[in-house]
């Protein structure tokens, strides 16, 4: 019975379409972690200059985002 099953799903007609099925459920729910939430999905936007930067610059994380605004607020006072 197993084993019949392990045939039928083998056989590249019903694999194919499965696999293509399971693949793009796959890639729909990682877009929709991605862009669902718009504060995740604006720190993954700053994520797209990385490449582009120097060494010594960096990706401010929200952490220190807080530090800066904090650092802003009392530099200001």
């Amino acid at each position: 019975m197993i084993s019949d099953f392990f045939n039928w799903i083998g056989r590249p007609e019903i694999a194919k379409p499965i696999e293509l099925v399971l693949l793009f459920t796959i890639f729909v729910i990682v877009v929709l972690y991605a862009y669902a939430s718009r504060k995740r999905g604006q720190r993954l936007e700053t994520y797209k200059d990385i490449p582009f930067l120097d060494d010594h610059e960096h990706i401010p994380t929200d952490a220190n985002q807080e530090q800066v605004k904090k650092n802003e607020s009392d530099a200001r006072k």
